[in-house]
């Protein structure tokens, strides 16, 4: 009985926890084939980076986002893809 109301409390505390607002905090930069750099965000609670920003809530995972740091936001650049080296 009590793993039963564990598992409801945890799956209640997912449920509710994406109406707390969460802060933007990185932004994604890759670079264009003109070589100039654009900017996407980063959402905070599914790492997905989109164009629009401002928006309330993310368009994928639902998350309530808080704008309210984004001036202060990370620059986050892609790692490398790296192929192997065939023998």
């Amino acid at each position: 009985m009590r793993q039963t109301i564990g598992i409801l409390a945890n799956a209640l505390i997912d449920a509710f926890g994406y109406r707390k607002p969460m802060q933007v905090t990185e932004i994604m930069i890759y670079l264009s084939p003109n070589y100039s750099e654009t900017g996407y965000s980063v959402y905070p609670k599914c790492k997905n980076t989109l164009e629009r920003e401002f928006i309330r809530f993310c368009e994928r995972c639902s998350q309530r986002l808080d704008w309210s740091g984004y001036r202060n936001a990370e620059l986050v650049y892609p790692k490398p893809h790296i192929k192997p080296m065939l023998s």
